[in-house]
């Protein structure tokens, strides 16, 4: 009796992790166009990170941010995605958007509005899923 209780119990446990594990990988995937964006330029968002990184990550990092800024390049990473790097004060630094889709593409030197969610920063803020506003 104890031994088919032990099993009873174990087997309750895998099934339960199991359906959580489901649940938790089923989940929907935030778009950014369903959440309230932080407005920042792009200067002043490279500013921050430029000037505190640590700080920076507390305001900003894994939030949606609404980013204005100049067109500074165009290109494609090796995923083929368009990513837009918008200027800053720095001519090191930028905000670096990874866009979701290629609707509609830029020229350099335009002013833009684009929304997307803040990865942190490497010698750019790194921005990804992002959409033209």
């Amino acid at each position: 009796m104890k031994r088919s209780s032990t099993l009873f119990i174990i087997i309750s446990l895998l099934a339960l992790g199991i359906v959580i594990t489901w649940f938790y990988i089923n989940q929907p995937v935030e778009k950014v166009e369903n959440v309230q964006g932080i407005k920042v330029p792009a200067a002043t968002l490279a500013n921050a990170y430029t000037e505190n990184e640590k700080t920076a990550n507390a305001q900003y990092i894994n939030k949606a941010l609404e980013v204005t800024g100049i067109v500074a390049e165009i290109s494609k990473n090796q995923d083929g995605k368009t990513v837009v790097l918008l200027e800053a004060n720095d001519p090191m630094s930028g905000v670096q958007c990874t866009m979701r889709e290629a609707k509609k593409i830029p020229a350099v030197g335009e002013r833009v509005s684009i929304k997307g969610f803040c990865n942190g920063y490497t010698i750019v803020v790194l921005l990804s899923d992002c959409v033209f506003i």
